[in-house]
């Protein structure tokens, strides 16, 4: 029983996991779609995407664990 429970917080976590990586492809397909806004002209803006992006992800992260450990889902 107690493996049974240990498999599901592990698949807890690595569901919340590719949630946030989730988040990163949807950037991703933005970016590549073919249409032209005034975002793209900027040289630095990927960059500053990708930092606004990852940090998002971590705090939604950290917020999820937060949230298990909370209602006792996950003993972190």
């Amino acid at each position: 029983d107690n493996v049974r429970n240990q498999l599901i917080q592990f698949e807890l976590l690595l569901t919340t996991a590719t949630f946030v990586v989730a988040i990163f492809g949807v950037v991703a397909g933005i970016f590549g779609m073919n249409f032209s806004i005034s975002l793209f002209d900027e040289p630095e803006a990927f960059t500053w995407v990708l930092l606004i992006t990852g940090a998002c992800g971590i705090f939604i992260f950290c917020t999820f664990l937060w949230f298990f450990r909370h209602r006792r889902l996950m003993p972190l």
